[in-house]
């Protein structure tokens, strides 16, 4: 079969299209037949569906099972009538029978049904039958009235039956007859798909045959024309060669030309275009046309003009050197701005045969960059203030000004209070905004030509000059002070976010940018000492305080607290009993009289250090060591500061030394502060009531100096109240004082809190508290502060109030902590 399609083989062209004709009218009736092979199986499994699916005879023989069964179980009901199961079981036959009958309305049994009137009489009568049953089909004492009535029905149903056995086997031979000739039709479309695939076989293989003919004939073509092109290669003439090569390069030159990144034009001697590139012309937004070789210098210009890029001034300056001559006698280079805002860097180069060459870059986007980067350097990223380099720049500025024309130059450094405690609360977000709206309102008071600056955090400085009085820079900080208290409102939120300034003015030429800086902090550190939301002016003996604070920092940092530090105390007597109830520890500064330093600043600048953690833990541990040897009714009370809260586990820290020392807890009071309290801090609470589960008693010291409140001792249930010595002072010869002072102790009594005056140093004092109800007393009038080995001396001779005259004799010492 292969060999008769081999032979005499028609040209491939045309058995190719024959071949393809053939191939589709094949592959047409293919998907037709296999399309119809589809639809027949479909036929057959719905055909075969049929025939396996209940038929009307199956359906007719349930009902008529079912219903029999019903009646055995009415028979056993009615021969045990009080029997429930028997009752149950009748029911159940009876709802079965009702599912079955439903069958008889739906499907194929419909259709049995409704062919025959005789046939839809029947099941009408057998389903109102039924369902007149219902009422009495498990009553026992009707049973038989049950059978009697469904008697009748035992023939319609063994009719109905009769009847669709009939049916279902014309049914069934009908189905199987159409299931042969769908067989038949099935088998015939499978043999002709065997044939179709057959002829395909036969015409694929003949394509191929004719398909290698016709790649034999194009690769004896493509041989013929390979050596045809060999043969117009080796004609090709040298000149022909060297015409190319020019080319190739001229186009590199084109290339190089166009893709420079700097603008280039070259000139002949008489100032007419040579060559130029594409670069040029877009820099300066010029058609090509307008640098076409030969193009004159006047025409350049009055193109650069037209185009709007540069004035006419400008157009010159690019174009002509600056020679006089007209002729660059040397390289020149420089950088021209434009009419447009753009930054051209213009660099020309004579020629040795005349002319020139000039290039030109488009720098606009680098000297914008590099002012940016100025100016970020120099600015402050959030306010856009100037940060600290621009402002020691223009502070120089300012004071070389001021000095020359004799005017005064202010600085005022300005720190936002309670910054810290908003940015922490409502997160950096808001605390930016809030620092935006700051700088807002000092640009609002200051002038244009005053500097201010933002050098870090929440502190802004600004230099005020041109000053003739340092009036001036008071009526200023007024308003600025003003502005800053004022609220903010930020977010759905108002804030109050007042300002601390410190102030210094220029006096002499010999003071420095950096000194009237430093001074301006100081007093901006005074500023904040004094509460806050106010401004102070530097004054000289500030500088001393600093410096002696320093000194102060150095020596705590240098020596062991042993070698600096040792206790005192001072007695507390119960106003009742006139007996000692408790000594309070003092800490006193080994060389506070060589420098005159108050324990109050010690201990501040220990605060400030942070060493006050580790001091109060020395403190506490001395005393309470001491109060080991003292009578067991005499109790030690020790001062604890905020940051011993904050910044240590003072629960642990009082524990242990508790147990280290051996002091009974109910003989330690711990005098915190109403600072701590406003705290409203929950590790705080869990402290305080932590210690007080210790055993140890709390006081709380100097109340009536801060915010006091009913509802701090409500809640941390103090056992002590000590009324600050500054109320105690007055209370003789000022009303307000004396009322206060009755105030706090009629509360304190009514709530059960024990009370201690402060300070008392007079007998009148001591008459007047007693009077007012006061629990306990403290002060020069009984004992100043004492050494250890004096405390045992005044415990052992002390034996009441007869004795306070000689007890109270000042020894010259203060009582600060």
């Amino acid at each position: 079969m292969l060999k008769f399609f081999t032979r005499n083989v028609p040209r491939p062209g045309t058995a190719v299209r024959a071949i393809r004709i053939v191939l589709a009218v094949v592959m047409i009736c293919l998907l037709s037949a296999a399309s119809y092979i589809s639809v027949l199986v479909l036929k057959r499994q719905a055909a075969l569906s049929h025939v396996s699916r209940y038929d009307v005879a199956f359906s007719a023989a349930q009902g008529l099972s079912e219903f029999l069964r019903m009646r055995g179980e009415l028979y056993e009901l009615a021969l045990a009538p009080g029997s429930q199961a028997a009752a149950d079981a009748v029911r159940l036959r009876y709802e079965i029978l009702l599912s079955r009958m439903s069958l008889f309305e739906a499907g194929d049994f419909r259709g049995f049904v409704t062919e025959d009137p005789d046939r839809a009489e029947a099941v009408e009568q057998i389903s109102d039958t039924l369902f007149a049953l219902d009422p009495i089909i498990d009553d026992p004492a009707r049973s038989r009235e049950a059978l009697d009535i469904t008697r009748p029905l035992e023939g319609r149903f063994t009719g109905l039956v009769s009847a669709a056995n009939a049916y279902g086997g014309s049914q069934v031979a009908r189905e199987q007859r159409e299931l042969f000739q769908l067989h038949w039709e099935f088998t015939g479309l499978a043999i002709s798909l065997a044939v179709g695939g057959f002829v395909l076989f036969l015409l694929n293989a003949w394509q191929n045959r004719l398909l290698v003919v016709a790649q034999t004939s194009l690769a004896d073509t493509n041989e013929e024309l390979r050596e045809a092109g060999a043969e117009l290669a080796a004609a090709v003439t040298e000149k022909q060669r060297a015409n190319e090569e020019l080319t190739v390069q001229n186009g590199l030159f084109e290339t190089a030309l166009d893709n420079m990144s700097h603008g280039l034009a070259m000139f002949d001697a008489g100032g007419r275009v040579i060559v130029s590139n594409r670069r040029m012309a877009e820099i300066f937004r010029l058609p090509e046309r307008r640098l076409l070789p030969g193009t004159g210098l006047e025409e350049l210009e009055q193109a650069l003009v037209g185009a709007g890029t540069c004035s006419t001034r400008d157009a010159r300056e690019l174009l002509l050197p600056r020679d006089a001559g007209g002729l660059p006698s040397g390289p020149e280079s420089f950088v021209l701005h434009l009419q447009d805002g753009r930054a051209i860097m213009l660099s020309r180069q004579p020629m040795e045969s005349g002319g020139w060459t000039a290039t030109y870059e488009d720098i606009t986007e680098r000297h914008r960059a590099q002012a940016q980067v100025y100016h970020m350097a120099r600015h402050d990223v959030l306010t856009d203030l100037p940060n600290r380099v621009l402002l020691l720049e223009q502070f120089r500025t300012t004071l070389g000004r001021d000095r020359a024309a004799g005017r005064m130059t202010a600085v005022l450094c300005i720190d936002l209070d309670n910054f810290k405690k908003i940015n922490d609360t409502y997160g950096h977000p808001f605390g930016d905004k809030l620092l935006c709206q700051a700088a807002l309102r000092l640009r609002a008071i200051f002038r244009e030509e005053d500097t201010l600056s933002r050098v870090g955090g929440d502190e802004f400085i600004v230099v005020y000059g041109d000053l003739t009085s340092p009036d001036q820079a008071n009526a200023i900080a007024t308003r600025l002070a003003e502005a800053l208290a004022e609220p903010y409102y930020i977010g759905g939120h108002e804030v109050f976010c007042a300002g601390s300034i410190g102030i210094a003015v220029s006096e002499n030429s010999e003071e420095s940018v950096d000194d009237l800086l430093v001074n301006a902090d100081l007093a901006l550190y005074e500023a904040k000492a004094a509460g806050r939301a106010t401004y102070t002016f530097y004054t000289s003996d500030m500088l001393v305080r600093t410096k002696r604070r320093s000194r102060i920092e150095s020596t705590l940092l240098s020596e062991s607290f042993d070698e600096q530090f040792h206790l005192a105390f001072q007695p507390i007597t119960d106003l009742a009993t006139g007996r000692v109830t408790s000594v309070e520890g003092l800490v006193r500064w080994r060389h506070a009289a060589q420098d005159r330093v108050s324990p109050q600043e010690v201990i501040s600048v220990a605060e400030e250090t942070g060493l006050i953690v580790d001091l109060g833990a020395w403190v506490l541990r001395e005393a309470c060591s001491m109060a080991t040897t003292l009578p067991g009714e005499i109790n030690v009370a020790v001062n604890l500061s905020p940051l011993q809260f904050g910044r240590s586990n003072i629960v642990d820290i009082v524990s242990r030394v508790l147990k280290e020392t051996g002091l009974p807890a109910r003989r330690l009071d711990l005098e915190i502060t109403e600072t701590l309290l406003l705290e409203d801090n929950l590790r705080i609470v869990e402290d305080l009531r932590a210690l007080r589960a210790l055993g140890a008693r709390l006081s709380l010291d100097d109340f009536g100096t801060g915010y006091s409140s009913l509802r701090y001792l409500r809640r941390f249930a103090v056992d002590k109240i000590k009324i600050d010595r500054s109320f105690i002072e007055e209370i003789g010869r000022n009303r307000d004082h004396s009322s206060i002072v009755y105030a706090i102790i009629n509360m304190a009594n009514s709530l059960g809190i024990r009370t201690v005056a402060e300070g008392v140093e007079t007998a009148e004092q001591l008459e007047i508290v007693r009077a007012a109800g006061c629990s306990e007393v403290q002060g020069y009038l009984v004992s100043k502060p004492l050494r250890k080995e004096d405390l045992d001396g005044f415990l052992a001779g002390f034996s009441g109030w007869h004795t306070i005259g000689k007890a109270g004799e000042r020894a010259g010492e203060s009582t600060g902590r």
